[in-house]
């Protein structure tokens, strides 16, 4: 990680928002890091609102990293998560990563995020990730196990 990576990233702390106290203080910051994945990788599974409807009456999890300094707090990255439950393993699943410093955040707060899942009873993350976003989740450990595919039955 680079110098400059530390000092764009200094003062950021995860958190993972469990309380309408923490969605009406931070949800407004996600909002646009979110909104970039739905435009851009989601095709048609959800929106935000629905992210905020699902997370906040508990099935989904939203970790941030933020910034509580100034008249409003920073979101800097976002990471939604939903829990699936196979017959032989409990995982999370990946809905949406967003945000900037995606490296260096991942680096800095990943370990912390796999620990609170592990003690959580989670023995795996999974996710649905594009070519680009799976080269950056390669570096912390996710590997390559399944392709999807997917027929549209929809009349376009």
């Amino acid at each position: 990680m680079g110098e400059k990576d530390n000092v764009e990233i200094d003062g950021y702390e995860p958190l993972l928002l469990a309380t309408q106290e923490h969605y009406d203080l931070y949800w407004a910051q996600c909002v646009p890091l979110i909104d970039k994945v739905v435009a851009k990788a989601i095709y048609g599974e959800f929106t935000t609102d629905d992210i905020y409807n699902s997370a906040t009456q508990g099935q989904m999890f939203v970790f941030i990293c933020k910034k509580d300094e100034g008249e409003y707090p920073d979101v800097k990255f976002v990471i939604v998560m939903e829990h699936v439950q196979y017959p032989k393993l409990d995982a999370l699943n990946v809905v949406a990563i967003g945000g900037s410093q995606l490296n260096p955040l991942f680096k800095k707060f990943w370990e912390k995020l796999c620990g609170w899942a592990y003690m959580n009873g989670i023995r795996a993350i999974e996710a649905l990730v594009s070519p680009a976003m799976a080269r950056v989740i390669t570096r912390f450990g996710f590997e390559h196990k399944y392709a999807q595919m997917r027929l549209n039955l929809n009349e376009d």
